[in-house]
């Protein structure tokens, strides 16, 4: 069993370590020092992810996707598979209309900037250039996430749904340094136990073996949300509950289908993928979710924002294997209710007699009409020939003959003479 970090799904944390290889060619862009440049970034981006939250709960994910997601700044940044001076150039080119989209008010943009400014001690104009750049990189990391792992208006929502419990305080304060000590934690001497923020672990550890995170790993971790941001762009986080499916998250039923933790040496499920377990974070084990996760995985690990020259050819996009989200490969079924039925394999059609019998008889009967055809069409030719030339002799014997005779003038005439002048 394969376990993954429940922040693969988390917006933020995605767009956190996704966009750090572009800390230079931001503050290059806004004329930033690179420690201004990453403080404003980490704030700029819980700006907009906030922001992002306040639109979808006004629309719908049907919106977010043409309207957000499938803008022409968007496809047309698409077309470029990595970061470098004619990327930034067109992100440049279409800031101005992403940010109006997404923060639905310039007047927003501009008060985001002054906050971020008072901050980083820089001026409200270098803010408002990495804020909107990082508007329209954000708009398309996403759609391309979104499209990669085949996410439906529904799917959308959900997502989306999911986001407020990442942003929460509590997440951030069982993520603080100080709270992962060897200690024991509770009455019954067990440790903490965080999910790895970094790549999927590839070995047969199960969650409550992993062990703690690591220094190198707590620092792709991102800083607390500012939970100002909500009041700026008028998101209520209170109405979005994520709602855990019981009957797929619950130990019970993985230990009964043979996926648990517990009967893992059993069953051998080493390529099964499901969610580590994370405090304050409660995720259902759903299908598209756990494609998502894979997939913003790959795409993370590929580190595509990095400063580079333009591809020959573009990347492929990640594919992600049904087995690794819910279908079973290991020849070996853990329980009797997972034995795969076996099927008798088809005959080919080449090799089945009544369809070679049939094929045959069609052809056959195919051959003989057509021969039929073409006997009848012949016969038909030489009697019209015939009634032409019937027709032909006929009108020859109906024509008659003049005579012209010459009698004599004492000479009476009679009926049927003709009579010379």
């Amino acid at each position: 069993m394969t376990t993954i970090s429940p922040t693969r799904v988390s917006m933020y944390d995605f767009l956190y370590q996704d966009t750090m290889p572009m800390v230079s060619l931001l503050a290059d862009a806004a004329q930033l020092s690179l420690s201004q440049a990453r403080l404003a970034m980490d704030d700029s981006l819980q700006a907009i992810v906030s922001a992002l939250l306040a639109y979808q709960q006004r629309h719908d994910g049907q919106v977010v996707s043409k309207k957000l997601f499938g803008r022409s700044a968007v496809k047309e940044l698409r077309q470029y598979n990595s970061m470098n001076f004619a990327t930034i150039n067109a992100t440049l080119y279409h800031r101005h209309d992403a940010a109006d989209a997404i923060f639905n008010d310039n007047a927003r943009v501009i008060k985001a900037s002054d906050h971020i400014a008072a901050k980083t001690d820089a001026t409200t104009q270098q803010i408002q250039i990495l804020l909107t750049s990082l508007c329209v990189i954000v708009l398309r990391e996403l759609a391309i996430l979104a499209e990669y792992s085949q996410l439906d208006s529904d799917e959308i929502n959900k997502w989306f749904a999911l986001q407020p419990q990442f942003l929460s305080a509590a997440r951030f304060t069982a993520s603080e340094p100080e709270t992962l000590s060897a200690e024991p934690a509770n009455n019954n001497n067990e440790a903490p136990v965080i999910a790895a923020e970094n790549t999927v672990d590839t070995g047969a550890e199960n969650p409550s073996e992993t062990g703690l995170l690591s220094a190198e790993q707590l620092s792709n971790n991102p800083p607390p949300f500012d939970h100002y941001w909500y009041e700026l762009t008028a998101f209520k986080p209170e109405n979005y509950e994520p709602v855990q499916d019981m009957q797929l998250a619950t130990g019970n039923y993985l230990k009964a289908i043979g996926r648990s933790p517990d009967n893992l040496q059993q069953g051998h499920h080493n390529d099964m993928l499901v969610f580590a377990e994370m405090y304050a974070i409660a995720l259902p084990h759903q299908r598209w979710l756990l494609q998502l996760a894979k997939i913003s995985d790959i795409y993370l690990s590929r580190n595509r924002l990095r400063v580079n020259s333009e591809p020959a050819t573009p990347p492929k996009p990640p594919l992600v294997s049904l087995g690794l989200i819910g279908v079973n490969n290991d020849n070996t079924p853990a329980t009797i209710s997972e034995k795969p039925i076996e099927y008798e394999a088809a005959t080919p059609l080449w090799k089945n007699p009544v369809i070679l019998i049939i094929l045959i008889v069609i052809g056959i009967l195919g051959a003989l009409a057509m021969l039929k055809y073409q006997n009848q069409k012949s016969d038909g030719a030489i009697l019209a020939t015939e009634e032409v030339m019937e027709q032909d002799r006929l009108e020859e014997r109906q024509q008659q003959d003049v005579a012209i005779v010459k009698v004599n003038d004492d000479e009476p005439v009679t009926d049927g003479s003709i009579k010379a002048e």
